[in-house]
This record gives C-alpha cells, structure tokens and sequence, in this order.
C-alpha cells in the first residue's frame, strides 16, 4: 500500500526574466537592468538567489552594448554571464559561494558593517536552502534544489539531506537531531501552518508547499532565536515566490502532478498578483495500473495579492488552500480506510518602515483544518474493529512585530494572540480473538467515544537583542512567553534564548547557542484516538550547541556542530512496535502507551561543502547521534534513533544539461525483539523483549535525476527523469507476526516489510 501513495509533491522555485529601462544605471536594482539587457535582444537565466531584488548596481558602467554592460553591471557582485546558446545567457557566480570570507562586524566603531547586523546570522544550526541571505550557511543554492532527486518533488524532501535528519524517505517530516516528527514547527510568509501535509492517512507523504512557489527555505535545526515558538526542535521557515518578470508562467506536468503558476505585476510595477494550482495524478496513476489499494488524491492551490503603497509601506493577502481524498486498503485486505481532509489558511500583511532604523509588521489571519476519517480492521479469526473520526479546528490570529536597529544593535519585540476553537467527535472499537496475537492471548475489546469542543486563547510575547560585544563577536539574547488556557488549567511557559558568534580570524567563525524550548498541544493535538480527552502540559527542552565554520581553498567550506537537548516533562504518546504503516494505528494490537520522564538528544555532525566554476560540485555528511527516553530509570531508545548515518551528493552542470546523484546510509531503525517459548507440557507462547531492544539492518538508498533545459521562441522548457531508491534496496519497516506449529513446537514467523522500492518520474516544465 504505501508503494501506491510514495509519490507526493511538485517541482521548485522559479527562474524568471525580465525588462527594464536607460541609464544612468548607479544605484538602481540589478534585476532591473536586466530586464532592459533582456529587451535589447539576450535572453539571460538567473535566479533570485543569484540576483536578489537587494542587489543594486555599484560603478556607472561605461559600455554600451548589451553583452559588454552585462558584463560590468555583474562583475562587482562577483557574477559572470555564460552563454548556453545563441544570444542565450545563464548568470553564475565568478567567486564561488563558500569561498568568501564570511561578512565580519566593523573594523573601528562607527564603520559600516560589511553586512548589515540584522542580516549576520547569529544562532548555530541554521541552513538557508536557496536563500539569498549573504551570510547564511547555504547547503543548497536554488539551481541546486532543482536539480535534487526528490521524491515527486516535495518541497520539504530537501529538509531531509541535512546530517541531522533521521528519514525513512517517504514521510513528509524527517526527525530533526532526536526530536519527534511533531516538533518541527513549519512557517510560510510568517504563518504557522497546523497541518501542513496532504494525506496524513498515509504518513503525510506530501506538504502543502508546492515548490513552484517557493523562493526559499530557512531550517534551523535547534538554537532558534525567541521569535520562534510553539516547537522545540526545529523550525521550517519558508518564504514564497516574487517574480522579478513584468509577467511570468508555468506549465508542468509529471507523473505525480499537474501544475499551473501565473504572476503580473500591475501600477506600474507597485503591484503584484501570484496564483499557483496543483493536482495530483495519484488517481490517475492507480488507474492505469489498475491498483487494489485505492486512489489517493489531492489539490492545493496558492494565491498572493501585493502593493507597495510607498518606499516604506507594503501589504499583501494570501490564502493557501487544500483537499485531499483518500479510499485505501492495505496489501493483506486487512486494514480500510478513507479520509477526507480540508485546509484553509487566510492572512493578510502589512510592513512599514517608520524610518531608516524602525520597522513593523502586522499579521492578521484565518485558520480552518477539518477532517473525516472511517477506518475498518477485518481479519477474520483474529481481530475486528471500526474507528470514525471527525474533527475542525478554527484559528483566528494577529500578530505584530517590530524592530529597532542601528549599525550596532538590533532589537526586535512582539506579540501574538490567538483565538482558537476545536471541534471532535470520535468512536473507535476494537476486538482480539483468543489466541490472537500469541497463543495465550486472551480476548481482549478496547473501546473510546469522545466528543469534546476544546476553545481558548493562546498568548504570546518575546523581546530580543543583538549587538555587537566586541569588534568580531556579535550576540543576542532573548526572551520568550507563551500561554494557553484551552486546557483543564491555564499553562504559561518562559524561554531565555542565547546565541553567539565569533569571527577568529578571516573564513573562521565559531557560533554557540544556549536556549529553552517548550512545546504545548496545539488545539488540533487532543489526542482523543487513545482515550485522552484533556490537553496535557508543556513538554520542555533545553539547547545546548557549538558550531565551527571554516572556509577551505578550492570552493570548499566544512561545518561541525555538536549539540545536545535534553527533555524533561514529557508527553504521554502511542506508537506501534511493529507497523508505523498502519492505515487504523489505533486499532492495532501492538500499540503501546510510553510515558517517559524525560529524553536526551545529542550528536555531532560535519558536513563539506564544495561548489565552483567546474562543472563539479557536491557535499559530504556525517553524523554520530543518540535518542533516547528514560522511562523508570531506564534508557530506550527514541523508534528513529540511527547512531551512524552518511549522506553523499555529486551535482554535474554543463550548458542546458544538470544531473545529480545523492546517496544516504544510516544505521538500521530500532525494533522489538520477540522469540517463541514453549516450556514442556505447554502449547508454548510468544515473549516480546525489551521495547526497541533491537535493531533493523542498516538503510540505504542512491537517487538520481537527470535534466535538460531547451531555449524556445517563447521561454523555455525543462524535461527531467528521476529515480528515487534507484537499487531497488529492500530498506525494512515494519514487521508481521504470525505462529503455527512444527512438528508439535511452537514456531514464530516474523516477515519484514519495507519502505519505498524503485520509484521513477519524468515531467517537463515549461516556463515564460
């Protein structure tokens, strides 16, 4: 079953093109100037990470033809054009990135920083994917990202080639350095997403963020700074797309998606409107291979409406919307279920700079998820059971921020308040058979009915500041609060937050972070499918990490961090010892409660960096990590511990053509051993061992992708193919118990399942 539902997602983030208008060129935007080259007859491919809207032109060029004035408007920006074809240019870097020495704060008090304060990153285990910010860690630039195998394209499948994600390579979250796949908070355009993936029956394969509309992604993998909150370990910051095109479009089709984009600016350039639609052909594709697992389905849909109301005020409107349907069944016509899910997400933003040194913003928005979910377990003899499930959460927010800054200090502050409201209705039961799952298994019947309307307000504030300690060590420090009182009883949490940096010499920089995280239940968490019908308290965690950066000749850059979380007042969650795939986990017969009171999560992590003119680029990881609970005094392993894990990507360019290979190892996932026993004068039984006492055999997988870029009349068009899990490696995930007799003793059969196998794609994008 879950082979039929591997393939989720869509494509990346947009290349666009453009016009412009005369000289003088000083201090205009780049993009700009473009745009007016672009008019006089080149076609130039660049992308917004290459060419940021920030970028403006630094030296009045003197020439006058097209192909000489590009060449002096990019040089100073350490950007070089490459013909690709007849008058047909892609903009790449001349200095690689990595090579540069990393922005340092002034040389004597007073001097412009090289990078504006603001903009230094400060806190450890930030990765900037396809971000245009100057002094981030960049592990993926956007012309990378595009050419990375990733299943059916899903956007946050990036996320997981970071060295401290644990993945099983089909859910849509990795476990980020030991933390549960719940406590990654997600955020676009500065709205927390409550559900952010598509068929959550199905292990949330798919996010709701096409990657067509995204210009980037932000993930800090521990030490974020106090306007971060609700999570704690992670946070998937994503920013979508502004085509710097008069107008822009899209067309793609593959094997798992239909896509359409289109953006115009209007006013005279002041506006903006971006709409993108997505389908998935999962139906169609089940269809065609005529599945008897069902035909999952889904569509999103994003919209953006812009306009600069001046130099200093901008507002936008945005709404991301999605469906999804699913009717499936399991591989042993066991296991049915069917779901149906809705997500709306409305918000509105307003930015204006009352001065060079003060700004705000103002986020009001609207929030609805609802569900419906039915599911069956009929397995004649053994088990039979019925769960139906419905559930709406309502989320209405505002939230404010606003920052202070001077070329020595930033100080940031704000506020959020939300009103939130709930709805569930839900019935499960459940039967065993004597002598099912073991043979001295009695009859057992479990049952829950719940109807709860949960509402409440959540309330949060935070306060930060940065500023420079000495002349090459930058800090800040911060403050968060946060409260809930949709609960039995009010909860109110405090988060102090440290965060260093230190530039040791030119291309060395050391980053420390200290902070305390804490996670509460959101209103769409109750977790009334095991008979829990109260919020409980906030689960805590405490960061503590130390990062090293060090530039190296040839392109190459190498990243260490160590890092270590520890848990305390955990909450109460179920899991299934043998089958994370179940389509009804709540009606299985291995599900079991783990109370811990406290964990611990730490690692060590490296990762190198090579990028140049060559055609050659590619990165190394590795990560040595540890996650374990402590329940009664005893340490067990966290069911996504992996002690050893490597990853290896090789990216080739040359022209129009891009392919990529990136190969992942880790150490098997843990298991539960279990052995048959049989005394004599007895029919024997089944003894399940210490729970995760054992493990899987390790993981593995290589992927590729293939692509191709042909200029034509109008725009161009991109024909890719790729394969996820290319050696078809039997990577093993669940386990199926069964027993029977041999010859009068007790035998127990333990059959591996596996997570994905070979999985191809090929699609075209056309753009223009």
């Amino acid at each position: 079953m879950p082979r039929a539902v591997a393939a989720c997602a869509v494509t990346l983030v947009a290349c666009a093109a453009a016009l412009a208008a005369g000289p003088p060129y000083r201090g205009r935007p780049v993009g700009d100037v473009l745009r007016e080259i672009e008019a006089r007859g080149l076609n130039l491919i660049y992308s917004s990470e290459t060419v940021p809207p920030s970028l403006r032109v630094v030296v009045e060029p003197d020439a006058t033809a097209p192909l000489g004035l590009l060449q002096q408007v990019l040089a100073p920006h350490g950007l070089r054009p490459e013909r690709i074809g007849e008058d047909r240019y892609a903009i790449v870097r001349t200095v690689p990135v990595g090579t540069q020495q990393p922005p340092t704060v002034p040389a004597a008090r007073g001097t412009a920083v090289t990078v504006p304060l603001e903009e230094i990153v400060i806190a450890a285990s930030r990765f900037s994917l396809a971000a245009d910010l100057p002094d981030a860690h960049t592990l993926f630039t956007q012309q990378e990202i595009q050419g990375l195998p990733r299943l059916a394209d899903d956007a946050l499948k990036a996320v997981h080639r970071l060295p401290g994600a644990a993945s099983n390579g089909l859910a849509g979250l990795a476990y980020i350095r030991g933390g549960a796949s719940n406590e990654t908070l997600v955020v676009l355009d500065g709205l927390p997403l409550y559900e952010p993936f598509h068929l959550r029956l199905l292990l949330s394969p798919v996010s709701l963020l096409d990657l067509r509309i995204l210009s980037g992604l932000d993930v800090h993998a521990g030490g974020y700074t106090a306007q971060y909150g609700e999570r704690m370990s992670a946070v998937i910051d994503a920013q979508s797309l502004r085509p710097e095109a008069d107008a822009y479009y899209e067309l793609g089709l593959s094997l798992f998606h239909l896509h359409g984009l289109a953006a115009q600016r209007w006013a005279g350039g002041d506006g903006q409107w971006l709409v993108a639609v997505r389908r998935s052909n999962l139906d169609e594709i089940a269809d065609l291979v005529d599945s008897k697992y069902g035909e999952p389905t889904y569509l999103d849909g994003f919209a953006r409406l812009d306009y600069a109301f001046g130099e200093r005020t901008r507002a936008s409107v945005q709404a991301l919307l999605a469906s999804d349907e699913a009717d499936v069944q399991n591989s042993a016509d066991t296991e049915f279920a069917s779901a149906d899910y809705r997500n709306t997400y409305l918000w509105a933003t307003l930015e204006h700079e009352f001065s060079d040194a003060i700004g705000a913003r103002a986020i009001a928005s609207w929030t609805d998820v609802s569900s419906e979910r039915a599911g069956k377990v009929h397995d004649p003899g053994n088990a039979a059971g019925r769960v139906a499930d419905e559930r709406d959460y309502d989320v209405l927010g505002l939230k404010l921020d606003a920052t202070w800054k001077s070329s020595r200090w930033v100080h940031g502050a704000g506020l959020e308040v939300r009103r939130l409201s709930a709805e569930y209705g839900y019935a499960s039961a459940v039967r065993f058979e004597p002598g099912y799952p073991f043979p001295d298994s009695p009859a057992q019947e479990r049952a829950y009915a719940t109807a709860v309307e949960p509402s409440g307000n959540h309330v949060a504030l935070y306060a930060t500041s940065r500023f420079l300690v000495t002349e090459t060590i930058a800090a800040e420090v911060g403050l968060r609060w946060d409260e809930q009182t949709y609960g039995a009883d009010a909860d109110d949490q405090w988060g102090p937050r440290l965060n260093l940096a230190w530039d040791v010499r030119p291309g060395t920089r050391l980053r420390a972070s200290w902070g305390r995280y804490q996670q509460f239940q959101g209103i769409n968490e109750l977790q009334v499918e095991d008979g829990i019908d109260e919020f409980q308290r906030a689960q805590v965690a405490d960061h503590a990490i130390l990062g090293l950066e060090q530039v190296l000749p040839a392109g190459t850059s190498l990243r260490v961090e160590a890092y270590r979380k520890d848990y305390r007042r955990l909450m109460t969650r179920y899991e299934s010892l043998y089958d994370p795939l179940s389509l009804v986990p709540e009606l299985r017969w291995d599900r079991v409660r783990i109370a811990p009171e406290g964990a611990r999560a730490e690692g060590v992590e490296l990762l190198l960096t090579r990028r140049s003119e060559a055609p050659w680029s590619g990165w190394l990881s590795y990560a040595w990590s540890r996650a374990e609970d402590r329940e009664d005094g005893v340490a067990t392993r966290r069911s996504w511990d992996q002690t050893h894990s490597a990853g290896l990507g090789l990216s080739w360019a040359s022209g129009p053509w891009r392919a990529t290979a990136v190969a992942a190892w880790r150490t098997g996932w843990p298991t539960t051993p279990a052995r048959a026993v049989q005394p004599a004068d007895s029919q024997g039984t089944i003894v399940v061992g210490p729970r995760n006492g054992d493990r899987y055999r390790t993981y593995s997988s290589l992927d590729l992708r293939v692509s191709r870029d042909f200029a034509l009349p109008r725009g161009d068009l991109e024909v890719y193919a790729e394969v996820t899990n290319a050696l078809n490696r039997r990577n093993p995930c669940c386990t199926d118990l069964s027993y029977g007799y041999a010859d009068g003793e007790l035998v127990l059969e333990q059959d591996e399942r596996h997570w994905l196998p070979l999985v191809p794609s090929v699609g075209v994008l056309w753009r223009y």
